[in-house]
């Protein structure tokens, strides 16, 4: 390369001096090859050329390095993913939380009176900052490919719940959201909230949780898509299946093509191709405005406008602010609790059943509560909608920290982001539903001290529009159950006595009340007599056909297994 370049310049060869085994050697160790090298410099052409090469050299090297050192950082080969399966995925895992940036500042917006108005913009700026923040501490930090944005209900209990309710300027509600930022900080460092994830949430609570999500989520998604909608008889009804409702039929095309790519697994980033096709059709259908620009500058009028004037006793608010705090702060927690297990636990990221770096994760969505209320907005948690960067592949948090550089991209370009229609976005959840099915099968849904919970935990979510309310109700049904449970076992051990023995001392009268009709009680001695009965079936045959050319030491350690079984099932058939 280097004496072809030179000679081209100057139609001859140039002095140059290789050294062959050096170069080979180097160049499989991927170092440079120009300190091997010695030319005559003194040409304009062989100089030049000379210096192509040794920046070329040098910049692969570099960016073969970057490579090596962020996939060493997160971990992309350890977890079996590769950095564009995470790039890409945070891409797409972004794309369907970038609705936030529109719909924050509109919820956000009937916080204010007409005579203190919160600017709207300057919303939108702070809603992707503390998302990009919290995205970037949760990937850096925790490992986890979680973004983070803040959420549905905890804005709107912001407006309508804090503000209206008790008379409090969004200034000053800003500064509830400041203090429960701190607090869930705290009770991070301290263990509490692992301790609520561990103790409080069983391990059939979990994978109803993840369940519950989904079919909120898909809730969520047919009800912008336009095929549920409100109906003042029967709650919720089929929506207008009429040719006119032409974005429920764009949906509907966009669901049946992304589903078809998701199920022929030959396009990458399947969603994000979807949500980008409906949006062309969309503005091209005159459904939605196209965008009328893309790129603005942020605007930070709402930064730095906390106010912590209505803590003082003398204001007559106190009483609302702590209200208002410790809802903020439960809620987020119990949010946290459940999405961020039910999330990793669908990327397989899950350790001995506990969340890798929990306490990290509860932390980053503090911290970043903290900086959106002094940016100017409410507080922030774990998007559901990573789960579709958790479909596409994602396994570390390359992904979010993918999404962090997204949404900082995200403040400058928000007219083009702005124009993406919601029901583009609306399909993928609608499709996240069906992959985070998949836990419902390690639910034992025949033991009804299991299944009441989860069922409650699985319905709830979606007929409250409220993920919190849904855990917490199965968290109290779990406890209230377990107490019964518990009381029962009590009763039975002193009725029978503690030397009794037969079915009823290995299972109680509570656990077989339990027991559904289409499931047999929950007993393993059946099981493990069925099995001896099995083993020893398989061997009494096998000794009487090879008894002649088994091993004389084998053949005794089989007797000893048969007399073995034998005794067992006698003892045990006897009970």
């Amino acid at each position: 390369q280097f004496r072809f370049a030179a000679s081209v310049a100057e139609g001859r060869s140039p002095a140059v001096r290789w050294s062959p085994h050096l170069v080979a050697s180097r160049r499989r160790a991927g170092d440079s090859v120009a300190p091997v090298m010695q030319a005559d410099t003194s040409s304009p052409a062989i100089a030049v050329a000379y210096r192509n090469l040794e920046g070329g050299e040098a910049s692969r090297h570099s960016k073969n390095s970057l490579a090596r050192r962020l996939d060493e950082f997160f971990g992309v080969s350890a977890r079996g993913s590769t950095m564009s399966s995470e790039i890409r995925a945070g891409c797409i895992a972004w794309m369907t939380m970038s609705y936030i940036m529109v719909v924050n500042p509109m919820i956000l917006g009937n916080a204010s009176e007409s005579k203190n108005p919160m600017p709207q913009q300057s919303v939108m700026t702070a809603t992707a900052m503390a998302a990009a923040f919290g995205s970037l501490v949760a990937g850096l930090v925790g490992g986890a490919p979680l973004g983070l944005m803040p959420g549905m209900g905890l804005n709107a209990y912001f407006a309508f719940g804090l503000c209206a309710t008790f008379d409090v300027s969004w200034q000053e509600a800003l500064s509830c959201c400041f203090v429960s930022g701190a607090l869930l900080v705290t009770l991070a460092a301290l263990g509490v909230c692992n301790f609520i994830v561990s103790v409080m949430l069983s391990d059939h609570l979990k994978k109803a949780i993840t369940v519950a999500i989904g079919v909120f989520q898909a809730l969520i998604g047919f009800q912008v898509m336009g095929l549920v909608v409100g109906s003042p008889d029967t709650l919720v009804t089929l929506g207008n299946l009429s040719f006119s409702n032409q974005p429920l039929y764009l949906a509907l095309c966009g669901f049946c093509a992304i589903s078809a790519m998701l199920a022929s697994g030959g396009v990458p980033g399947a969603m994000l191709v979807g949500i980008w096709l409906m949006a062309f059709c969309s503005w091209a259908m005159g459904l939605a405005d196209p965008p009328a620009g893309i790129v603005s500058l942020p605007e930070f009028n709402a930064s730095f406008c906390i106010s912590f004037a209505a803590w003082s006793p003398d204001s007559g608010k106190l009483t609302g602010m702590i209200v208002g705090t410790l809802v903020f702060l439960f809620v987020a927690l119990f949010d946290l609790a459940g999405v961020q297990y039910g999330l990793m636990g669908m990327a397989g990221l899950l350790r001995d059943g506990a969340v890798p770096k929990g306490t990290s994760i509860f932390a980053s969505a503090g911290l970043a509560t903290m900086v959106g209320a002094l940016l100017g907005t409410s507080p922030v948690i774990i998007a559901n909608e990573s789960s579709a960067g958790i479909v596409e592949g994602a396994r570390t948090g390359l992904m979010a920290c993918t999404v962090s550089a997204l949404f900082v991209v995200s403040a400058f370009i928000s007219p083009l982001l702005s124009a993406v229609p919601q029901v583009a976005t609306a399909v993928p959840l609608v499709l996240i539903g069906a992959f985070m099915m998949s836990p419902s099968h390690g639910i034992d849904w025949d033991n009804l001290r299991v299944a009441i919970p989860s069922f409650l935990t699985v319905t709830v979510v979606p007929f409250t529009y409220s993920i919190h309310t849904g855990i917490v109700a199965g968290i109290l049904m779990d406890l209230f159950l377990m107490a019964c449970t518990k009381a029962s076992k009590d009763h039975d051990m002193d009725v029978s006595g503690p030397s009794s023995k037969g079915p009823a001392s290995r299972q109680t009268s509570m656990e077989m009340r339990l027991a559904t009709p289409h499931g047999p009680p929950p007993s393993c001695a059946d099981a493990k007599l069925e099995s001896a009965r099995h083993l020893l079936q398989t061997l009494r045959p096998t000794a009487t056909a090879h008894a002649a050319n088994m091993d004389p030491a084998k053949d005794e350690r089989e007797e000893a297994l048969r007399r073995a079984l034998e005794v067992y099932m006698r003892a045990t058939e006897g009970e």
